[in-house]
């Protein structure tokens, strides 16, 4: 085995744990953000007039429902990374893909610039395109 391998091998090894350690912070944020999310909707359901819900709090519950969504998928995608050879390419398009929409689901349209919805209209046909060419015709990649 040359240096080069051994220190090559050193490398990912030490890139493998900071992703362990970024997983465990981003499950940790997912539980505190749920938990948060837990009480903000059990304090606005109990406060008068009770049991109702006004348009901005529940746009508020869906921005913060589909951010942890979002990170729930960044968690899988990192396991995905560390626990094959390969970078899932795929799988990380698909999140792009979870993540820009979410950001058009819960966009202010009325406030937005034109410029920012024509750029994530561009960012989202560049995703589509690059996911259908990878998956239809992409070669299946050999693990090492």
């Amino acid at each position: 085995m040359s240096n080069e391998d051994n220190f090559a091998r050193k490398i990912i090894v030490i890139n493998k744990n900071i992703i362990r350690v970024l997983i465990a912070i981003m499950t940790l944020m997912l539980v505190l953000g749920t938990l948060h999310l837990i009480y903000l909707e059990f304090k606005k359901i109990t406060a008068p007039p009770y049991l109702l819900i006004d348009v901005s709090t529940l746009l508020e519950v869906f921005n913060l429902i589909l951010i942890i969504a979002v990170g729930y998928e960044l968690i899988k995608a990192l396991l995905l990374i560390i626990s094959s050879d390969t970078i899932p390419t795929i799988q990380i398009i698909e999140i792009s893909i979870i993540a820009i929409s979410t950001k058009i689901i819960t966009l202010d349209v009325k406030q937005t610039n034109s410029a920012v919805i024509i750029g994530l209209a561009l960012l989202i046909a560049a995703l589509g395109l690059a996911y259908f060419l990878l998956k239809y015709f992409a070669k299946p990649q050999n693990k090492r």
